[in-house]
């Protein structure tokens, strides 16, 4: 992408895609399907982090969109999906997507699973839940042992609501520096934009559902392939990359296990070009 206007950037990928709806409580989650016409594998279902939306993918959906059909949901509670039912818990969210997989995915048809941070704690479940037919897991910053409660990707500032763009802009940088980017300066305007868009969306409280066990536990017994994509310098985790790494080499020998240098958190976002080659490797 060679724009520098995030506007613009972000308008060129969304105008691309359609949305579906699929049931949620007495609403709707929001999906958006690109490369509909890519029918020669099966497709890619894409889900994003807490409090994100589908533009965490923005980097990566031009490069996939070309070979695979791409289903990239809007989690419930963000972005333009509904709120889910109360109570929720991780069990009920994965149910919901689950579902929203059915009816945008209707059959038996195999698709493979990536999901990025929070979309990865719950696609343990979702994926025994669909394992007629799933193919791969690839957890994109998931924090599989669960989300640290100390260091720097606590270390947040609150934006006010009242603030304008101008004021808000420069405390969405300096918490996108300090959760998402191993280098600060990937926290340009494209992220700037998406945080602040997604920010005024958000309504999923997702942090104590990523600081508890649910995706280790759930990656036992896992009906498909599974694939790890992280930053070396991801923050996030609890307590560390390397932990988290030996984790999953016990319980899945054959996992790939790909680390991207110098990256942080979203590492998709900071190293696209990495992490779209490694995507197309995994799934292929």
């Amino acid at each position: 992408m060679t724009t520098k206007n995030p506007r613009i950037v972000l308008d060129a990928v969304r105008c691309r895609g359609r949305e579906i709806p699929s049931p949620c409580g007495d609403g709707h989650l929001m999906w958006r399907e690109w490369g509909a016409n890519n029918t020669e594998r099966p497709p890619l279902v894409l889900l994003h982090g807490g409090s994100g939306a589908w533009n965490h993918w923005v980097r990566n959906i031009p490069s996939l969109e070309r070979r695979y059909r791409l289903l990239v949901a809007d989690l419930p509670g963000c972005g333009d999906s509904t709120d889910p039912p109360r109570p929720y818990d991780a069990p009920s969210l994965a149910t919901l997507l689950s579902n929203g997989i059915d009816h945008v995915l209707p059959g038996d048809m195999p698709f493979d699973l990536v999901s990025f941070s929070f979309g990865g704690v719950l696609s343990g479940l979702i994926a025994h839940r669909q394992s007629r037919r799933i193919r791969s897991l690839t957890l994109v910053g998931a924090p599989i042992l669960g989300l640290t409660g100390t260091g720097p990707a606590n270390d947040l500032v609150e934006v006010p609501a009242h603030l304008s763009p101008e004021e808000a802009s420069p405390l969405y940088r300096r918490n996108l520096q300090n959760l998402m980017f191993g280098d600060p300066a990937a926290a340009d305007d494209l992220a700037v934009t998406i945080q602040a868009d997604n920010m005024a969306k958000a309504r999923l409280r997702s942090r104590g559902i990523a600081r508890s066990s649910v995706l280790a536990d759930s990656l036992h017994n896992l009906p498909c392939r599974l694939g790890c994509i992280f930053g070396e310098r991801d923050v996030t985790l609890d307590p560390d990359l390397e932990t988290n790494h030996s984790f999953v080499a016990e319980i899945h020998p054959n996992a790939a296990f790909h680390i991207v240098p110098k990256a942080g958190h979203w590492v998709q976002f900071e190293a696209p070009d990495a992490v779209n080659a490694l995507l197309l490797e995994l799934i292929r």
